[in-house]
């Protein structure tokens, strides 16, 4: 079978001739090469079977700070300065609603910070319910670039599937605009300026999502991290919250006949059954213990049978600090477990890191192919 037909059937839980294998590389492929490129992925690891995810372009400038803005009606003062090893972006966005500014401190790449540091944002842009009313003003229009998706598709071919990247309401939007503590506060002291707030990104995704769905996308990866139980949300607030929200986009999605695959590198335990009850296709990255607390045996059984599950591999206590002997063994019981009548991708718990020992990544590999294979092939 070739990687798509394999991926596709894994997904649609048939028994394809072996378990597919799709790690997260990111970190990996840019700390030791530079690029993410699919072709950099097939150099180093041509057992991959790439769920490639992509992003078509409609920017966010929440979580970017170029030199230029392309905002109609906006005038934007931005000031760049070296703090020790870190650059400090202040900016001030002047609307005809009023006056948003923040601070955000960048650490460079590499060294204590790893090859994707995250952002600290000293400043956030939304102090109170009135900021809304200029906040509108940042949301760039919707552009799609569906040549780009169709070379995307092209490029990657039998090798694997092309996922376009859409954001939930908090994901880089919401939960950067406004601390996301406050926002937490906020459900409970102010319950319409917190409903205004994730409607504002809600309504930005969901238009999105369309124009990318219309421009004929075949998978959506949905990024909902920020909506995690590990992020301190309760499963109570997650159902009343965010579980409308996510079947609203996987069942837009499913109306073009496109898959959603939900990604979330945090605990599951006590949110994936809500999570596939809104028809999901793929769950990932199922987060083992100590980092999350996804039981595999207990999804496998509990939702197994129309979810399908990706990831699992603990990337740093199994792939970063473990041993060959540690992988195979973890692999072999991880296909013992999730194997069985399709509907699981082995992965990871995130991105193998770059300081990942060679011999490691040799022996997930190895395993994957040695125990993941059906007795029918």
């Amino acid at each position: 079978m070739t990687s798509r037909e394999r991926l596709l059937a894994a997904i649609h839980h048939q028994e394809p001739d072996r378990v597919p294998v799709s790690p997260r590389l990111f970190a990996w492929l840019w700390g030791n090469c530079g690029n993410i490129e699919p072709e950099t992925i097939w150099n180093h690891f041509p057992q991959v079977d790439l769920m490639h995810v992509h992003d078509l372009g409609t920017l966010n400038y929440l979580e970017m700070f170029p030199e230029t803005y392309d905002l109609p009606g906006v005038r934007v003062e931005q000031k760049r300065f070296a703090e020790g090893d870190c650059e400090i972006v202040e900016r001030k966005f002047i609307t005809p609603a009023g006056i948003l500014t923040d601070k955000t401190r960048i650490p460079p790449s590499g060294r204590e910070y790893g090859v994707t540091p995250n952002p600290q944002h000293l400043e956030c842009l939304v102090k109170t319910p009135d900021d809304l009313h200029a906040l509108r003003y940042l949301l760039p229009p919707i552009k799609v670039d569906a040549d780009r998706m169709r070379a995307e598709r092209k490029r990657i071919g039998d090798r694997g599937l092309v996922s376009i990247s859409i954001r939930s309401a908090l994901d880089h939007q919401a939960g950067f605009a406004r601390e996301l503590e406050k926002l937490m506060l906020d459900y409970f002291d102010d319950r319409l300026f917190f409903a205004a707030l994730i409607g504002l990104f809600h309504a930005q995704s969901m238009s999105l999502l369309k124009a990318v769905l219309e421009a004929g996308a075949e998978c959506i990866f949905g990024s909902w991290y920020f909506a995690s139980l590990s992020a301190g949300w309760s499963p109570d607030i997650f159902r009343d919250v965010f579980v409308p929200l996510i079947r609203e986009q996987v069942e837009l999605t499913h109306t073009y006949g496109a898959l959603y695959d939900y990604y979330d590198d945090g605990r599951l335990g006590k949110s994936m059954e809500m999570i596939a009850a809104t028809g999901i296709d793929v769950l990932e990255t199922c987060t083992p213990p100590p980092a999350g607390d996804f039981d595999l045996k207990e999804a496998k059984e509990r939702i197994g049978r129309k979810t399908t599950l990706k990831g699992y591999i603990d990337l740093i206590n199994v792939m970063r600090f473990g041993d060959p002997e540690l992988v195979d063994r973890t692999v072999k019981w991880t296909m013992e477990i999730a194997k069985p009548g399709g509907g699981f991708i082995i992965g990871s718990s995130d991105s193998f890191r770059e300081d990942t020992p060679p011999e490691n990544l040799k022996a997930y590999f190895r395993a994957c192919l040695a125990y993941g294979r059906y007795s029918h092939c």
